[in-house]
């Protein structure tokens, strides 16, 4: 599965992934005037520092736009509806967005935007917007100016495409004026995944590789939250996992790695996204098949686009949508990791 901006999620492609440190109230990601209240008024103006510097918004915006993988998930989940939101082209709905937001999506209230392969920067600018959400991206500063031009615009705080999903919450929340529902919505996520934690024990301490197998292979890297979500249910990142991260000097989301280097991330569990390649070739590879995680029945290979969609773009709507989904599949690899000591 690649992971170039012709994909969405995971496996996928970003339709346009930072970790900060953005504490719950007072973070560096966002500085708020007044409170949080109800109100319309409240929490305006509010400025928010991204990765180009800082943007502020005066007034409660009412007409949305939402760029990347996540934003308008928290959008919906605050009560509120984009005016124009990214197409989504892997593991869409034949209306064209992820799964979990379908019931939520109104073609007469949302326009689609293609925006794989570029912003269209005339397409949103005609949709007249007040704020323009990007929490999750990774572009330059030229498109930041290009798209603040247009509207405040709420980019990225750190490094690309690594944005947590609580500091993503947080920031659409403080944007929209609602910070106050955006940390009830980040408390929420948190008690489910504190749920789940408990509920598996055999998760705990187990390490943990996510890869992306096939013509090309990237491991994901301990600052993406596909990987973070998973070391929040109580796994532990792989050594081979750690060493890549000290190469990682450019602070990536994800690392190609060669084919004969797959052994070198082997795991107590393995997520392997094999939709490009398919579940039968991976087993049957001779390279993948010598892996331990493959060898103890512990790797959880997953082709499932929507799923794999589901599991790496993770949000406050994501995360329900997805876990009855793969806690079915996570469990049996760790139990089968138990097993083989």
């Amino acid at each position: 599965m690649s992971w170039s901006r012709t994909r969405v999620v995971g496996a996928v492609t970003a339709v346009l992934l930072a970790t900060t440190a953005l504490a719950a109230c007072g973070s560096d990601a966002g500085e708020q005037s007044g409170d949080s209240g109800s109100t319309p008024a409240a929490g305006f103006p509010v400025t928010l520092k991204n990765t180009f510097g800082e943007t502020t918004i005066t007034k409660k915006p009412e007409r949305i736009v939402t760029l990347g993988w996540n934003a308008q998930d928290v959008v919906y989940a605050l009560g509120e509806t984009p005016v124009g939101m990214p197409k989504v082209t892997y593991g869409a709905t034949p209306e064209g967005v992820t799964a979990w937001d379908a019931d939520r999506f109104d073609p007469a209230k949302t326009e689609l935007l293609d925006a794989a392969d570029k912003y269209p920067f005339e397409k949103i600018a005609a949709l007249k917007p007040d704020v323009i959400l990007a929490p999750y991206e990774g572009f330059d500063a030229a498109t930041y100016k290009t798209l603040s031009d247009i509207a405040p615009t709420v980019a990225y705080p750190g490094a690309p495409w690594q944005t947590t999903w609580q500091d993503q919450t947080l920031l659409v929340g403080q944007a929209l004026g609602k910070k106050a529902e955006a940390e009830k919505l980040i408390a929420g996520i948190g008690d489910r995944i504190e749920q789940v934690a408990a509920e598996h024990p055999e998760f705990k301490g187990k390490t943990i590789t996510v890869g992306s197998f096939g013509a090309e292979n990237y491991v994901y890297m301990p600052g993406d939250p596909r990987v973070q979500i998973l070391n929040e249910m109580g796994f532990v990142n792989a050594p081979g996992v750690e060493a890549l991260e000290r190469t990682n000097t450019k602070k990536e989301f994800a690392l190609t790695i060669s084919k004969e280097k797959i052994s070198d991330v082997d795991a107590d569990v393995v997520v392997a996204y094999v939709d490009g390649l398919g579940a039968p070739k991976f087993a049957a590879d001779p390279v993948y098949s010598s892996m331990g995680a493959v060898k103890h029945g512990s790797a959880y290979v997953m082709a499932d686009q929507q799923v794999i969609s589901g599991m790496s773009a993770v949000s406050v709507l994501s995360v329900p949508w997805v876990l009855d989904k793969i806690l079915p599949g996570l469990t049996k690899a760790a139990q089968a990791a138990h097993s083989a000591g």
